[in-house]
C-alpha cells in the first residue's frame, strides 16, 4: 500500500508541479526580446578563441553583475567550442542601454457612506512602480579584421530588486547566443 502511494505523489508531481515550474521559469524571460545579426561572409569555424575588449569593464553595471555577465558569456562562448586566450581571434564588447520608467496608479477607498453630499470619509492610496526598460548588446568583432562579425540583442524589462540576477543574466545570455551561427 505505501508503494501506491509513493507512485501516486511521484504522478502528481510530474503532472502538476513540474509543469507550473516550467510556466513559472518561462514567464521569468516572457517580456524578453531577443534579435541577432551576423556578417554572412564571414568564415566562423576560422575563429577557435576569444576574450573580453576593454570596454566590457565600463559597462554601465556594478562589479557584481558586471562579473555575472562575464561569466553567462564565457560559458556560452566555451560551449560553441572557443577557448579564452590573451591573444584572440574574437574580441567580445557589451554595453547595456536602461531606461528608468514610472507608473502610479491611485486608489480612493470611500468610507461612511455618500461622501459626495459632504459626509463620510476617503483615503487615497497612491502606488509608484519602477522599473528599468533595458537593452544589452552582445558584439563579437574579428580582431584580424577589426569588423564586428555578429551581434546579439535583448530588450525587455528588468526588475532591479530581484533575487535571481545571476539566474536572470545567464538566461539572457543564453537567450541571445541561441541562434549564433555556429
Amino acid at each position: 500500500m505505501l508503494n501506491l502511494n509513493y507512485e501516486a505523489m511521484k504522478i502528481n508531481f510530474f503532472k502538476v508541479f513540474l509543469p507550473v515550474m516550467l510556466i513559472i521559469i518561462m514567464i521569468g524571460c516572457a517580456g524578453v526580446k531577443v534579435s541577432s545579426d551576423y556578417d554572412r561572409k564571414a568564415d566562423f569555424s576560422k575563429y577557435k578563441t576569444f576574450n573580453f575588449s576593454k570596454e566590457v569593464d565600463k559597462v554601465t553595471l556594478n562589479d557584481l553583475n558586471r562579473r555575472r555577465l562575464k561569466d553567462a558569456i564565457t560559458k556560452e562562448m566555451e560551449a560553441k567550442g572557443y577557448q579564452i586566450a590573451a591573444t584572440p581571434d574574437i574580441l567580445v564588447n557589451a554595453f547595456v542601454k536602461g531606461k528608468t520608467k514610472y507608473s502610479a496608479t491611485a486608489n480612493t477607498n470611500y468610507m461612511g457612506g455618500m461622501y459626495y453630499r459632504g459626509w463620510g470619509s476617503s483615503n487615497t492610496y497612491v502606488d509608484v512602480n519602477k522599473s528599468i526598460e533595458g537593452t544589452l548588446f552582445i558584439d563579437l568583432i574579428d580582431v584580424q579584421e577589426k569588423s564586428m562579425i555578429w551581434e546579439g540583442v535583448a530588450e525587455g524589462l528588468v526588475n532591479p530588486r530581484t533575487q535571481t540576477r545571476e539566474d536572470q543574466i545567464n538566461s539572457v545570455v543564453g537567450m541571445i547566443f541561441k541562434n549564433f551561427p555556429r
